[in-house]
């Protein structure tokens, strides 16, 4: 009378209207925490909450009608003639209703990750590759859970006696596994989190940008030019990298400028320290200074150094910076050296 394949009763007995009443109560519940407790966050943060919430609506919706059609059904097909096709349809209902319940359970927890990982993270950025990995770590619980509980199939059982399909999964999945466990890597020992501006080198390759998103493949930047940057995970963590956003000091810039030979030193020094004057973004701690870093017999190389908060606006900074000081150079009537060839004739004497 009923498609083998699907055991309707214990299916029933995951759709019953008491689960349903709980994850509706639960969905509530996680929205006003985020009305009282997450109003500060960013926007971006936002958009991703509500996102979610939606999806997890239209889901838990779905999973409820579906269900409470199975039981409409299913109680009135031994009241109809056509009693066979009603409860094989009944019975793809309750099968079609526990999948979007599934879905909608995942969802849900991961509503409850994020809103504890936000609260606990009000101003640092949270890589979304710890969400990601605790999805997937439930979603395999669960379906592991119901393959063999409802459908008497142990998934665990012969992925591990499948040598062959252990094997071929591996070979398919060697980068991405790569990448994974590398971003994990970098999620353990934390060289940097979501919105530090970082340096990457790798031989000849070299990234600069501000970190957006860690997820499963690789890690994103911003850079300079507003350009996003994918860089796969486990070329970082092979890597040589740079965080210029250190909690415990601001980024250190500097620009060099070479003087003739003769200028005053006291005068160039002068010159680069005022040209710093009057711009509110460069930090007074630690404070600004002057080094002579060359000398040769044509001129004097000097680096001024000045701190910045914030290493993303290091460019814009520099352009002022630079104007200013030559600015400043002029005024003091100093000049900067050029470079100087010098050209030696040889005449050679032949004896004949």
């Amino acid at each position: 009378m009923r498609d083998q394949w699907i055991p309707v009763e214990k299916i029933q007995y995951l759709i019953q209207f008491e689960s349903f009443a709980i994850f509706w109560a639960l969905l509530p519940l996680a929205f006003l925490f985020y009305k009282l407790f997450l109003k500060t966050i960013t926007e971006k943060r936002h958009a991703n909450l509500r996102h979610r919430f939606i999806r997890t609506f239209s889901f838990l919706l779905i999973t409820t009608v579906l269900s409470f059609l199975h039981w409409t059904i299913f109680n009135n097909a031994y009241h109809s003639v056509s009693e066979y096709t009603l409860v094989k349809f009944s019975s793809y209902l309750s099968l079609i209703a526990l999948i979007f319940g599934v879905i909608s359970i995942v969802r849900l927890a991961q509503i409850y990750v994020y809103l504890y990982l936000f609260f606990m993270n009000m101003s640092v950025g949270v890589p979304r590759l710890m969400a990601n990995m605790f999805t997937l770590g439930f979603s395999l619980v669960i379906v592991s859970w119901l393959a063999a509980d409802v459908f008497g199939f142990q998934l665990a059982a012969v992925l591990a006696t499948s040598a062959v399909f252990s094997l071929v999964l591996g070979l398919a999945l060697q980068d991405t596994l790569g990448n994974l466990f590398s971003g994990v890597a970098l999620q353990i020992d934390r060289p940097f989190k979501i919105g530090d501006w970082v340096e990457i080198h790798n031989g000849s390759e070299k990234w600069n940008g501000q970190v957006q998103e860690v997820s499963w493949r690789a890690t994103t930047l911003m850079g300079f030019a507003d350009e996003l940057i994918l860089i796969p995970n486990r070329m970082i963590a092979q890597s040589q990298l740079l965080n210029f956003s250190h909690l415990q000091r601001p980024a250190r810039l500097n620009q060099m400028f070479r003087f003739r030979f003769d200028a005053s030193i006291a005068m160039a020094r002068k010159s680069l320290l005022d040209g710093l004057n009057n711009i509110p973004d460069i930090l007074q701690d630690p404070p600004p200074r002057t080094l002579i870093t060359e000398v040769t017999e044509s001129w004097i190389t000097i680096k001024v150094f000045y701190s910045l908060k914030d290493y993303g606006m290091r460019y814009r900074i520099g352009d002022v910076v630079i104007t200013q000081i030559l600015e400043q150079i002029k005024k003091n009537q100093l000049a900067l050296a050029t470079p100087v060839i010098n050209l030696m004739n040889h005449s050679d004497e032949y004896d004949y």
